[in-house]
Order: C-alpha cells, then sequence, then structure tokens
C-alpha cells in the first residue's frame, strides 16, 4: 500500500461535494500513515470501503455536511477535523451555482459545452430531415446518412442539450459531473436495448448501426471525460506537484 493512499478507495473522493472528497481523502491517508501495523492497516481500510454508501448518501442529503470519522480508536495529528464548521449552502448541496463570477472552466464542463453544441446540430439537422411527420415511426432518414432518426429522437437530441447546457453554464463542476454520469448511464442502456431492437420508437434499427454506435460512444465518453476522471486525474497532479 502506498503512502498516497490505497488506489481502491481514490475513487470515493470525486463522489463527495466541494472539497469534502478532499478532506475525506486527507483524514484516510494521514489514517494510515500513523498505523504501522500491516493488519490494522487492512481493517481500516475495510472499514472505510463498508462505509462509503453511508458516507455518500450523507454528503448530499444532511443538511450539515461533514467528513465522515475514522475507525474507531484512530486520532490524527496532521488533519483538522471539520464538523459543524462545514456551512450548508444550495450550491453544496444541490450543485447550483450561486456566485456571480463563476472560476475557469474544468474539462467535464467543457465537455458539456462540446457536446451540447453537437446534440444541438443533430437535433437542427434531423428536424430538417423530418419535419413532424411519422413523430415516433421508423423511418428512413438519416443525418449525415448515418444516423437514422424521425421526430422524437430529434427531440431527445434537444432535451439532451438543455441538460448538458444546463451542466455546463448552470451547475458547479461537481453538479455537471453527476448530470453526466447520469446521463453517460442513461445513453449506456439506449446503446444496448437500441442494439436489441427495442428503440424503434427513436427509429433505431437492431444491431450494429450509426445510431447505437454513436450511443455506446457518447455514453463512455460521458462517464469517463464529462464524470470528471480527467480533472480528477489533474488535480492529483497538482496535488502531487505541490
Amino acid at each position: 500500500m502506498s503512502a498516497q493512499g490505497p488506489s481502491s478507495l481514490r475513487w470515493v473522493g470525486n463522489l463527495l461535494p466541494g472539497e469534502e472528497g478532499t478532506a475525506w481523502w486527507a483524514e484516510v491517508i494521514s489514517c494510515l500513515a500513523e498505523t504501522t501495523d500491516p493488519g490494522q492497516r487492512r481493517d481500516y481500510v475495510r472499514s472505510y470501503r463498508r462505509s462509503v454508501p453511508k458516507l455518500v448518501w450523507n454528503s448530499w442529503t444532511s443538511p450539515v455536511r461533514y467528513v465522515a470519522p475514522a475507525p474507531v480508536g484512530v486520532v490524527y495529528s496532521s488533519v483538522e477535523r471539520r464538523g459543524m464548521d462545514l456551512a450548508f449552502t444550495p450550491e453544496d448541496k444541490f450543485g447550483i451555482k450561486v456566485q456571480s463570477k463563476p472560476g475557469p472552466r474544468t474539462i467535464d464542463q467543457k465537455y458539456s459545452v462540446l457536446l451540447g453544441l453537437i446534440v444541438l446540430v443533430l437535433g437542427i439537422l434531423g428536424f430538417i430531415l423530418t419535419g413532424f411527420a411519422n413523430y415516433t415511426e421508423m423511418t428512413d432518414h438519416a443525418i449525415l446518412g448515418l444516423f437514422q432518426t424521425n421526430g422524437f429522437h430529434n427531440t431527445i437530441y434537444l432535451i439532451l442539450w438543455v441538460f448538458w447546457l444546463l451542466g455546463a453554464f448552470g451547475l458547479t463542476a461537481a453538479g455537471n459531473q453527476g448530470m453526466n454520469i447520469a446521463v453517460g448511464g442513461a445513453l449506456l442502456l439506449v446503446a444496448v436495448l437500441g442494439y436489441l431492437g427495442y428503440w424503434s420508437l427513436l427509429s433505431i434499427p437492431p444491431g450494429f448501426n450509426g445510431d447505437n454506435i454513436l450511443d455506446l460512444a457518447v455514453a463512455v465518453a460521458t462517464l469517463l471525460v464529462g464524470g470528471g476522471l480527467l480533472s480528477a486525474g489533474g488535480r492529483q497532479s497538482a496535488t502531487a506537484e505541490a
């Protein structure tokens, strides 16, 4: 186990809002650094793993959030305890910006801008092709000759544009990441069901085709890039350099 903390727990901080992930990770590292017995360290890691669901739930739902305490008996010397001093704000709880001057955009927010523009173009081109006729029926209309579509499918493109627009300009970085994870998961399900032939409502034929491949590619990219993986890597690199 490295001095930087167990790799099996590094992802947990990305699920916590605001600075709580950083504070929680600092506590984990401090706890393990002060424990020399390998068996006890393993017990502490298991304890942290078991506490993850409750920690994430409390972090996003409790009116006054806090960093969950470490296993019983551990005393920290290098990390200041954080408890009731963490103020609850609408931005922290819901991810909605309250600052009049937002900071620089993260990679995942830039991703939301890019994907929002792409689906907006697809929606507009789709409606130019299909109009509102045969709104939920299989058609032979294909955007750029690759992505089969109908009116309902075009509407979904525009709905996704609204979500990505909200994520890029209306939510904090953490809120945008959460939104992207939800959208990415939904698109992954759409890709699987589309391959199996359950999306005639969207004029998506079964099997390997432009629509299902696009849905799968965007789902994976949204989960990895839009979900904050690259931003988290950048934060860890900056922390290591500091």
